[in-house]
C-alpha cells in the first residue's frame, strides 16, 4: 500500500500521500545513522518494513470491531524473538566466534567476571521478551481503556443531561491512542537498532 501510493504520487505530481512517504523516509534514515552510524543504513530496508508493519498493525487496531494484533503476547514475541534470531545470526556471521565479546565487559576484574559474564548473558535472552512485552503490553492497555469509554458512553447516552460528553472523551482518547501507536512502533524499531549497533559495535 505504501509502495502504491508513492507511485501514484509520482504520476499526479506531489501531494500529500508523496509528502508522507518522504517525511518517513527521512525518519527513518536519520535514526538510523543517529542510533548506528552509516553502516546502519544496511538495515534501512528491513527497519523500514518493520516500522510500516508494526504502525499498521497498531493503527489498523483503533477500527472499530477491528482486532487488534499487536495486543496478542504471541504474536509482539513471535516478532521479537525472530528480530533477535535474525540478528545473532548475523552477528556470528560478521564476526565469527568473536562476536561471543559482547558478553565479555572490558576493564573488568578477574574474579567479577563470570557473574557479569552471567548477566550480560541472561540481559541478551531477555531482549526479545522485554521488546515484546513492552509493545504487548501498551497497545493492550490502550484498546481495552477505549472499549471501556466507549461501553460507558453507550450507557451514558440515555441520560439526555449528559449528551455527546462521552463520546467526546472516546474521540479524544482515539487521537491519543494514535499517538501512542506512532510511538509504541517508533520505540519498537528504536530497540532493534540499539541491539544492531551492539552487535556491529560489540557492546
Amino acid at each position: 500500500m505504501y509502495k502504491v501510493s508513492l507511485y501514484k504520487a509520482t504520476l499526479i505530481g506531489e501531494n500529500n500521500w508523496q509528502n508522507i512517504g518522504e517525511m518517513i523516509y527521512e525518519f527513518i534514515v536519520d535514526l538510523i545513522i543517529e542510533q548506528v552510524g552509516k553502516p546502519g543504513i544496511l538495515f534501512f530496508p528491513f527497519i523500514m518494513s518493520l516500522f510500516l508493519f508494526v504502525l499498521t498493525l497498531n493503527v489498523m487496531g483503533l477500527v472499530p470491531l477491528s482486532f487488534t494484533v499487536t495486543g496478542q503476547l504471541i504474536v509482539t514475541f513471535t516478532l521479537a524473538i525472530t528480530i533477535m534470531i535474525g540478528i545473532t545470526i548475523w552477528g556470528f556471521r560478521i564476526h565469527g566466534v568473536k562476536f561471543l565479546n559482547i558478553f565479555v565487559p572490558s576493564g573488568i576484574e578477574p574474579w567479577l567476571l563470570p557473574l557479569l559474564v552471567f548477566i550480560e548473558i541472561m540481559s541478551y535472552v531477555l531482549r526479545p521478551i522485554s521488546l515484546a512485552v513492552r509493545l504487548f503490553a501498551n497497545m493492550l492497555a490502550g484498546h481495552l481503556l477505549i472499549h471501556i469509554i466507549g461501553v460507558a458512553a453507550i450507557y451514558l447516552m440515555q441520560f439526555y443531561f449528559i449528551g455527546i460528553l462521552p463520546w467526546i472523551c472516546v474521540i479524544a482518547f482515539m487521537f491519543l491512542e494514535l499517538g501512542i501507536a506512532f510511538l509504541q512502533a517508533y520505540v519498537f524499531v528504536l530497540l532493534t537498532l540499539i541491539y544492531i549497533a551492539n552487535i556491529i559495535n560489540l557492546h
